[in-house]
């Protein structure tokens, strides 16, 4: 098949989804398939063939502007002739929705989760809320948004204080842990939130477990395959921005040291949590454990990374299938979701037919 690979875009997360792209193409390629390079730069507009190609073959590590402006650059996207789309897209514009909406737009099938479970699992709060209303358990947190600090930095601040100390603060909607910081010092949360509303108009506290950092890999569509478990043993105080993409000193143990109970309950929640969002395609559930055992979905990742170091990949090689099948997997999977689609639309048509007539 004709595989359009979309990387690059607008988020802070650029470099890294070039680097997942490059990982994707070679796979794709391996599995028999054409692969189409269709870039987006830093400023979001969407590139020809030659800069996205130079990007895929390591010729360069970012991907400029060309001047033309967004609006005006859709053409090389809407003019190439493929079969599927395979975003990696990492974080804002490309794994919140708003890259699958336009495929649905456009009636091309892409790879990973659909419109309403990609905006659902980028937002932490809704998230949150919903993945509460299903029993499934998150972290205790407390919500704040810029229009409330603003209004009232205190009483913010003393909402947050049934929490205590440490917690984490985080941008509702990201990713790769950009602008996330652990707080051990109340005097220091006013400095943690000015700086995580940078990011976003709403920021997650979370109370702070100290305990493990797992991660389950979740692939399916009407029927959903948790892979075995991996952990993460951050570099830092967690695993943070530079600690994933900078330093290279974080510790990836596949698999976990986890009897066979606890790593079924890991499975089992990494598929109940994606399920809850509507989620198909792909995605990394991660979670944290405490000191006594108990387990809390921490995020759930629809587009995760396929760099060199990624869970995501290296999880299911653990599990038995390689990253060529892997990618090929998913590619079959988004052509059979879009023939489901095509025909609830005809489904629907036909019903207003007959009651027309």
């Amino acid at each position: 098949m004709r595989v359009g690979l979309v990387f690059g875009g607008r988020s802070v997360e650029h470099r890294v989804s070039v680097n997942s792209a490059r990982t994707v193409a070679t796979a794709l390629k391996q599995a028999g398939h054409e692969v189409i390079a269709l870039g987006i730069a830093q400023d979001g507009s969407w590139l020809g063939g030659t800069l996205s190609q130079a990007a895929l073959s390591g010729e360069i590590d970012a991907m400029e502007s060309t001047g033309g402006g967004i609006r005006k650059s859709f053409r090389p996207f809407l003019e190439t002739d493929i079969d599927v789309v395979f975003p990696v897209v990492h974080g804002s514009w490309g794994e919140d929705g708003t890259l699958q909406g336009l495929c649905e737009m456009l009636d091309v099938p892409y790879v990973g989760a659909n419109v309403t479970a990609s905006a659902l699992a980028m937002d932490k709060l809704q998230c949150k809320r919903l993945l509460m209303g299903l029993d499934v358990p998150v972290v205790d947190y407390e919500a704040v948004t810029a229009i409330e600090f603003r209004k009232s930095a205190q009483q913010c601040l003393a909402r947050l204080e049934r929490l205590g100390a440490p917690v984490f603060v985080k941008p509702s909607c990201g990713g790769s842990s950009v602008g996330v910081q652990r707080v051990a010092d109340p005097a220091d949360l006013v400095a943690a939130l000015e700086m995580a509303l940078r990011f976003d108009d709403t920021v997650i506290v979370e109370r702070a477990i100290e305990g493990r950092e797992l991660e389950c890999s979740v692939l399916g569509d009407e029927t959903l395959e948790a892979s075995v478990i991996g952990e993460i043993v951050p570099g830092n105080d967690f695993y943070d921005y530079q600690d994933k993409y900078l330093q290279d000193e974080a510790e990836l143990k596949i698999p976990a040291d986890l009897p066979a109970a606890g790593a079924e309950q890991v499975k089992d929640l990494a598929v109940r949590a994606f399920a809850a969002v509507g989620g198909s395609g792909m995605a990394r559930v991660d979670f944290l454990m405490d000191g006594a055992g108990a387990l809390y979905v921490n995020e759930i990742n629809t587009l995760p990374g396929f760099t060199r170091i990624s869970m995501y990949p290296k999880l299911w090689e653990e599990s038995g299938l390689t990253l060529p099948e892997l990618v090929d997997r998913l590619v079959q999977i988004a052509i059979d979701c879009h023939q489901r689609r095509t025909q609830l639309d005809q489904a629907i048509k036909t019903w207003l037919e007959s009651i027309e007539s």
